[in-house]
């Protein structure tokens, strides 16, 4: 039986119904249920709830086959995102019902795709050493589903919640590495009216925490192309003449006054951080890194190093973005016995 975008549905085998969202292909359809899930379904294993000639009208109404009736979209909980200038990404909002005194009330968590991809999702609490699973599915692009709604109490009591996902289209798509999150969920944060804000994405005051932000794709180290002999000559004559130069004039004690390290970690730049987003975090942290670049290069430094930690590698990756556009230059890991694999140092010419 064939289903086009929109149609009503039932299913064959369960009790419920539900409409049919996209066309994962001849044999599987998303169907979006009355509680606002999304499932995968077997096209075999569903039936139209009304007679066909209805979901085409709908189809030709909007003047192509796989279009969605305006109104349905509109009720649905899942309804498409339309927030172009908020960065692409996956996001948790904690929602509170009192607007006007937010920590007085219930929390309506919420899971953002505000992306081009189709998601599958798991969210997982801690449970001693292992996870507990406490809500999975498929999500599509620009949509959004509730996950629960919790006191502050409730929330404290969740400890930590993991979330996992896979990017996929039904259409040819950018590969992205799967992606798994963990966040600390605080209880006292959320009694705190403060740490709600106006939230674009969300269109009202809520938290809303970054689970991944989906910039474009870095090269990974294996994509890289090779270091070519011409390349590899140059270095190799570069480190000899480092190492039988003249020695200069300049004090040794003044060589290394001209060297410093700069910790770009969060918490030794800021006080209170709370209520801010991870976007806004790396923003602080990229603007101290420049600030410290400019001073050193108009201070002639000799070397600086950025310790910018391991974590999920966005950092160290925006730090390195922004080294490559510097001319007179280069910068490389910082000592792995020193450091490990969390800084980056930068020779000044």
């Amino acid at each position: 039986m064939q289903f086009h975008k929109g149609d009503k549905v039932r299913f064959l085998n369960e009790t419920g119904s539900g409409v049919v969202i996209k066309i994962m292909s001849k044999e599987m359809v998303m169907v979006e249920v009355e509680d606002g899930f999304e499932y995968p379904y077997p096209a075999n294993q569903l039936v139209h709830s009304e007679p066909q000639i209805i979901a085409a009208k709908v189809a030709s109404d909007k003047g192509q086959g796989t279009s969605v009736n305006s109104e349905e979209q509109k009720s649905s909980p899942n309804s498409p995102l339309l927030t172009p200038n908020y960065p692409d990404g996956i996001y948790l909002a904690f929602i509170p019902k009192h607007q006007q005194f937010p920590s007085a009330g219930e929390i309506e968590l919420v899971f953002y795709n505000h992306s081009d991809y189709d998601i599958f999702y798991t969210l997982s609490l801690k449970d001693g050493r292992d996870w507990t699973c406490i809500q999975s599915g498929a999500l599509g692009p620009r949509r959004q589903v509730k996950i629960d709604t919790l006191t502050p109490q409730a929330i404290d009591e969740w400890g930590t919640v993991k979330t996992d996902l896979i990017f996929f289209s039904e259409d040819s798509y950018e590969h992205r590495q799967p992606i798994s999150d963990q966040l600390r969920l605080k209880g006292v944060k959320f009694f705190k009216d403060a740490t709600y804000t106006d939230d674009l994405l969300v269109g009202k005051r809520a938290y809303v925490s970054e689970i991944e932000i989906l910039e474009a794709n870095v090269i990974s180290e294996s994509e890289k192309p090779f270091i070519n002999n011409e390349d590899l000559k140059r270095m190799m004559e570069a480190k000899e003449k480092n190492m039988t130069g003249k020695k200069t004039s300049v004090p040794h004690l003044k060589n290394q006054a001209m060297e410093k390290e700069v910790d770009l970690h969060i918490e030794e730049l800021l006080d209170n951080w709370s209520g801010m987003t991870n976007a806004q975090l790396i923003d602080v942290q990229l603007r101290k890194m420049q600030k410290e670049l400019d001073d050193a290069i108009g201070n002639h430094y000799q070397r600086i190093v950025f310790i910018h930690g391991v974590g999920n590698g966005r950092l160290k990756t925006e730090v390195r973005r922004i080294l490559s556009g510097y001319k007179g230059i280069r910068f490389h890991d910082a000592s792995l016995q020193r450091y490990g694999f969390g800084a980056t140092e930068v020779v000044l010419y």
